[in-house]
Protein backbone atom coordinates (compact mmCIF):
# COMPACT_ATOMS: atom_id res chain seq x y z
CA UNK A 1 0.00 0.00 0.00
CA UNK A 2 1.46 3.22 -0.62
CA UNK A 3 0.88 6.78 0.88
CA UNK A 4 -2.16 7.94 -0.92
CA UNK A 5 -3.99 4.21 -0.63
CA UNK A 6 -3.25 4.55 2.89
CA UNK A 7 -5.14 7.92 3.60
CA UNK A 8 -7.66 6.79 1.06
CA UNK A 9 -8.05 3.70 3.04
CA UNK A 10 -8.18 6.06 6.30
CA UNK A 11 -11.03 8.48 4.85
CA UNK A 12 -12.96 5.17 3.49
CA UNK A 13 -13.26 3.77 6.74
CA UNK A 14 -13.78 6.56 8.90
CA UNK A 15 -16.09 8.74 7.42
CA UNK A 16 -18.43 7.50 4.57
CA UNK A 17 -20.17 10.79 3.99
CA UNK A 18 -16.48 12.45 3.16
CA UNK A 19 -15.55 10.21 1.13
CA UNK A 20 -18.68 9.67 -0.88
CA UNK A 21 -18.12 13.26 -1.30
CA UNK A 22 -14.85 14.20 -2.19
CA UNK A 23 -14.51 11.24 -4.29
CA UNK A 24 -15.87 13.66 -6.85
CA UNK A 25 -12.97 15.29 -7.63
CA UNK A 26 -10.41 15.27 -9.84
CA UNK A 27 -7.78 12.69 -8.72
CA UNK A 28 -4.59 14.87 -7.48
CA UNK A 29 -7.15 16.67 -5.36
CA UNK A 30 -8.99 13.51 -4.16
CA UNK A 31 -5.50 12.54 -2.93
CA UNK A 32 -4.73 15.83 -1.03
CA UNK A 33 -8.18 16.06 0.22
CA UNK A 34 -7.50 12.37 1.42
CA UNK A 35 -3.92 13.15 2.82
CA UNK A 36 -5.19 16.10 5.33
CA UNK A 37 -7.93 13.87 6.08
CA UNK A 38 -5.96 11.21 6.91
CA UNK A 39 -3.67 13.79 9.15
CA UNK A 40 -7.05 15.13 10.97
CA UNK A 41 -8.18 11.61 11.32
CA UNK A 42 -5.04 10.19 12.73
CA UNK A 43 -5.10 13.31 15.72
CA UNK A 44 -8.80 12.82 16.65
CA UNK A 45 -8.36 8.96 17.08
CA UNK A 46 -5.25 10.11 19.07
CA UNK A 47 -7.85 11.62 21.68
CA UNK A 48 -10.83 9.76 21.29
CA UNK A 49 -9.88 6.01 21.01
CA UNK A 50 -6.47 6.16 22.66
CA UNK A 51 -6.56 8.72 25.02
CA UNK A 52 -2.59 9.32 24.13
CA UNK A 53 -0.89 13.20 24.85
CA UNK A 54 2.25 11.41 23.35
CA UNK A 55 0.57 10.89 20.16
CA UNK A 56 -0.42 14.42 19.81
CA UNK A 57 2.78 15.72 20.74
CA UNK A 58 4.16 12.83 18.12
CA UNK A 59 1.63 14.71 15.56
CA UNK A 60 3.06 18.35 16.20
CA UNK A 61 6.36 17.32 15.76
CA UNK A 62 5.52 15.72 12.99
CA UNK A 63 3.54 18.17 11.18
CA UNK A 64 6.18 20.85 12.00
CA UNK A 65 9.00 18.89 10.57
CA UNK A 66 7.21 18.16 7.12
CA UNK A 67 6.52 21.96 6.72
CA UNK A 68 10.43 22.37 7.11
CA UNK A 69 10.49 19.61 4.18
CA UNK A 70 11.46 16.93 6.86
CA UNK A 71 8.66 14.45 7.01
CA UNK A 72 8.85 11.80 9.53
CA UNK A 73 9.39 8.90 7.73
CA UNK A 74 5.63 6.92 7.96
CA UNK A 75 3.00 6.55 5.39
CA UNK A 76 0.92 9.30 6.92
CA UNK A 77 3.36 12.26 6.66
CA UNK A 78 4.82 11.17 2.76
CA UNK A 79 0.63 11.49 1.42
CA UNK A 80 0.69 14.75 3.40
CA UNK A 81 4.38 16.00 2.49
CA UNK A 82 3.50 15.70 -1.17
CA UNK A 83 0.43 17.42 -1.11
CA UNK A 84 1.65 20.21 0.55
CA UNK A 85 4.75 20.17 -2.24
CA UNK A 86 0.93 20.49 -5.15
CA UNK A 87 -0.81 22.67 -2.73
CA UNK A 88 1.31 24.77 -0.58
CA UNK A 89 -0.20 25.61 3.23
CA UNK A 90 -0.11 27.77 5.92
CA UNK A 91 1.08 25.44 9.20
CA UNK A 92 -1.50 27.56 11.78
CA UNK A 93 -4.51 25.75 10.73
CA UNK A 94 -2.50 21.97 11.39
CA UNK A 95 -1.23 23.61 15.30
CA UNK A 96 -4.28 24.93 15.87
CA UNK A 97 -6.57 21.70 15.23
CA UNK A 98 -3.96 19.48 18.11
CA UNK A 99 -4.49 22.58 20.28
CA UNK A 100 -8.29 22.31 20.07
CA UNK A 101 -7.75 18.10 20.64
CA UNK A 102 -5.28 19.12 23.19
CA UNK A 103 -8.40 20.60 25.02
CA UNK A 104 -10.80 17.55 24.47
CA UNK A 105 -8.29 15.20 25.99
CA UNK A 106 -7.96 17.08 28.99
CA UNK A 107 -11.67 17.47 29.26
CA UNK A 108 -11.86 20.95 29.74
CA UNK A 109 -15.25 22.47 29.98
CA UNK A 110 -16.62 24.74 28.22
CA UNK A 111 -18.67 27.47 29.64
CA UNK A 112 -19.50 30.18 27.05
CA UNK A 113 -20.66 30.37 23.66
CA UNK A 114 -17.58 32.56 22.86
CA UNK A 115 -15.57 28.66 24.25
CA UNK A 116 -17.92 26.83 22.23
CA UNK A 117 -17.32 28.99 18.80
CA UNK A 118 -13.62 28.43 19.69
CA UNK A 119 -13.47 24.89 20.26
CA UNK A 120 -15.65 24.12 16.96
CA UNK A 121 -12.93 26.66 14.92
CA UNK A 122 -9.84 24.97 16.74
CA UNK A 123 -11.46 21.24 15.76
CA UNK A 124 -13.29 21.75 12.46
CA UNK A 125 -12.72 25.15 11.07
CA UNK A 126 -9.29 24.21 10.51
CA UNK A 127 -9.88 21.42 8.24
CA UNK A 128 -12.11 23.18 5.99
CA UNK A 129 -8.52 25.98 6.14
CA UNK A 130 -6.51 23.52 5.50
CA UNK A 131 -8.29 22.45 2.34
CA UNK A 132 -8.68 25.67 0.57
CA UNK A 133 -5.18 25.25 -0.83
CA UNK A 134 -6.79 22.44 -2.62
CA UNK A 135 -10.25 23.32 -3.02
CA UNK A 136 -10.44 27.10 -3.63
CA UNK A 137 -6.90 28.19 -5.54
CA UNK A 138 -8.14 31.27 -7.21
CA UNK A 139 -10.09 32.63 -3.95
CA UNK A 140 -7.17 32.41 -1.90
CA UNK A 141 -5.39 34.57 -3.99
CA UNK A 142 -8.42 36.95 -5.22
CA UNK A 143 -10.23 37.12 -2.24
CA UNK A 144 -8.23 35.27 0.43
CA UNK A 145 -9.75 36.95 3.36
CA UNK A 146 -13.73 36.27 2.13
CA UNK A 147 -13.26 32.57 1.20
CA UNK A 148 -11.85 32.25 4.52
CA UNK A 149 -14.82 33.36 6.65
CA UNK A 150 -16.50 30.91 4.19
CA UNK A 151 -14.65 28.23 4.69
CA UNK A 152 -14.48 28.69 9.13
CA UNK A 153 -18.37 29.11 9.16
CA UNK A 154 -18.98 25.88 6.82
CA UNK A 155 -16.53 24.16 9.63
CA UNK A 156 -18.45 25.42 12.53
CA UNK A 157 -22.08 24.13 11.11
CA UNK A 158 -20.37 20.86 10.55
CA UNK A 159 -18.94 20.83 14.05
CA UNK A 160 -22.22 21.41 15.78
CA UNK A 161 -23.57 18.93 13.75
CA UNK A 162 -21.18 16.53 14.54
CA UNK A 163 -21.72 17.44 18.71
CA UNK A 164 -25.71 17.06 17.70
CA UNK A 165 -25.18 13.81 16.34
CA UNK A 166 -22.89 12.04 18.85
CA UNK A 167 -24.64 13.83 22.21
CA UNK A 168 -24.91 10.09 23.36
CA UNK A 169 -21.33 8.65 23.18
CA UNK A 170 -20.34 11.80 24.37
CA UNK A 171 -22.53 11.96 27.47
CA UNK A 172 -21.58 8.16 28.18
CA UNK A 173 -17.74 9.66 28.03
CA UNK A 174 -18.42 11.83 30.78
CA UNK A 175 -18.30 14.84 28.36
CA UNK A 176 -20.97 17.60 27.25
CA UNK A 177 -20.01 20.13 24.28
CA UNK A 178 -22.80 22.54 25.44
CA UNK A 179 -21.67 25.53 26.66
CA UNK A 180 -22.76 25.77 30.34
CA UNK A 181 -24.31 29.37 29.95
CA UNK A 182 -26.80 27.60 27.28
CA UNK A 183 -27.79 25.11 29.79
CA UNK A 184 -28.72 27.63 31.77
CA UNK A 185 -30.37 29.66 29.57
CA UNK A 186 -32.69 26.61 28.45
CA UNK A 187 -33.09 25.42 31.86
CA UNK A 188 -31.20 21.65 30.78
CA UNK A 189 -30.55 19.65 33.79
CA UNK A 190 -27.58 17.28 33.15
CA UNK A 191 -29.34 14.49 35.42
CA UNK A 192 -32.15 14.89 32.51
CA UNK A 193 -30.13 14.48 29.94
CA UNK A 194 -28.06 11.31 31.08
CA UNK A 195 -31.50 9.57 32.06
CA UNK A 196 -32.14 10.03 27.94
CA UNK A 197 -35.24 12.14 28.51
CA UNK A 198 -36.21 14.30 26.08
CA UNK A 199 -37.81 17.60 27.71
CA UNK A 200 -39.14 20.72 25.88
CA UNK A 201 -36.21 22.92 27.37
CA UNK A 202 -34.20 20.27 26.03
CA UNK A 203 -35.39 20.26 22.51
CA UNK A 204 -35.36 24.49 22.49
CA UNK A 205 -32.02 23.63 23.14
CA UNK A 206 -30.99 21.41 20.32
CA UNK A 207 -33.42 23.98 17.98
CA UNK A 208 -30.89 26.70 18.31
CA UNK A 209 -28.19 24.75 17.63
CA UNK A 210 -29.73 23.42 14.26
CA UNK A 211 -30.79 26.79 13.96
CA UNK A 212 -27.05 28.12 14.35
CA UNK A 213 -25.88 25.32 11.87
CA UNK A 214 -28.23 26.09 9.64
CA UNK A 215 -27.45 29.45 9.19
CA UNK A 216 -23.80 28.77 8.57
CA UNK A 217 -24.33 26.34 6.45
CA UNK A 218 -26.27 29.05 4.56
CA UNK A 219 -22.96 31.20 4.29
CA UNK A 220 -21.49 28.75 2.38
CA UNK A 221 -24.00 27.98 -0.04
CA UNK A 222 -24.47 31.77 -0.93
CA UNK A 223 -20.90 31.77 -1.67
CA UNK A 224 -19.71 28.66 -3.41
CA UNK A 225 -18.74 29.84 -6.36
CA UNK A 226 -15.96 31.07 -4.75
CA UNK A 227 -14.44 27.62 -4.43
CA UNK A 228 -12.79 25.95 -7.74
CA UNK A 229 -15.15 25.19 -10.63
CA UNK A 230 -14.02 21.19 -9.86
CA UNK A 231 -14.46 21.40 -5.99
CA UNK A 232 -18.14 22.89 -5.68
CA UNK A 233 -20.10 20.11 -6.41
CA UNK A 234 -17.97 17.58 -3.79
CA UNK A 235 -17.99 20.32 -1.29
CA UNK A 236 -21.33 21.28 -1.77
CA UNK A 237 -22.14 17.18 -1.23
CA UNK A 238 -20.37 17.29 1.83
CA UNK A 239 -22.40 20.29 3.26
CA UNK A 240 -25.56 18.54 2.53
CA UNK A 241 -24.73 15.31 3.75
CA UNK A 242 -23.96 16.68 7.45
CA UNK A 243 -26.48 19.00 7.27
CA UNK A 244 -29.14 16.28 6.28
CA UNK A 245 -28.12 14.63 9.80
CA UNK A 246 -29.74 17.45 11.38
CA UNK A 247 -33.22 16.88 9.75
CA UNK A 248 -32.78 12.82 10.87
CA UNK A 249 -32.15 14.88 14.54
CA UNK A 250 -35.91 17.15 13.98
CA UNK A 251 -37.55 14.05 12.55
CA UNK A 252 -36.97 11.71 15.07
CA UNK A 253 -38.09 14.00 17.91
CA UNK A 254 -34.89 15.70 19.30
CA UNK A 255 -33.68 12.10 20.16
CA UNK A 256 -30.20 12.59 20.17
CA UNK A 257 -30.07 11.39 23.78
CA UNK A 258 -30.42 7.87 22.77
CA UNK A 259 -29.87 7.71 19.49
CA UNK A 260 -27.18 8.01 16.82
CA UNK A 261 -28.25 10.04 13.93
CA UNK A 262 -27.37 8.95 10.32
CA UNK A 263 -28.09 9.53 6.55
CA UNK A 264 -29.08 6.51 4.87
CA UNK A 265 -26.99 5.85 1.52
CA UNK A 266 -30.27 6.13 -0.38
CA UNK A 267 -31.06 9.44 1.01
CA UNK A 268 -27.41 10.47 0.02
CA UNK A 269 -27.96 9.81 -3.57
CA UNK A 270 -31.22 11.22 -3.46
CA UNK A 271 -29.53 14.88 -2.14
CA UNK A 272 -26.61 14.23 -4.72
CA UNK A 273 -29.27 14.19 -7.46
CA UNK A 274 -31.67 17.08 -5.70
CA UNK A 275 -27.91 18.84 -5.20
CA UNK A 276 -27.15 18.92 -8.97
CA UNK A 277 -30.37 20.38 -9.84
CA UNK A 278 -29.55 23.09 -7.54
CA UNK A 279 -26.31 23.55 -8.77
CA UNK A 280 -27.35 24.18 -12.14
CA UNK A 281 -30.23 26.00 -11.48
CA UNK A 282 -27.56 28.34 -9.65
CA UNK A 283 -25.33 28.07 -13.20
CA UNK A 284 -22.69 26.41 -10.81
Amino acid sequence: MNAYEHAEAIIKESSKSFYKAFSNLPEDKAKAVYAIYGFCRTADDAVDLYQDEDKIDELRSGIKATFDGKAPGDLLFEALSDTLKKYPSELSPYLDLLEGLEGDLKQRDIETEAEFDRYCYNVASTVGLMLLPVIAQDALKKQPEKVKEVAVELGKAMQITNILRDVKEDLMGQRIYFPETLLKKHNVLVKTMRVGTVTPEYRSLVEYYIDLANEKYQVFYDNADLFDADSIKPTYYAAKFYQAILDEIRQNGYNNLTKRHYVSPFKKWRLMRKTKKELQAKGL
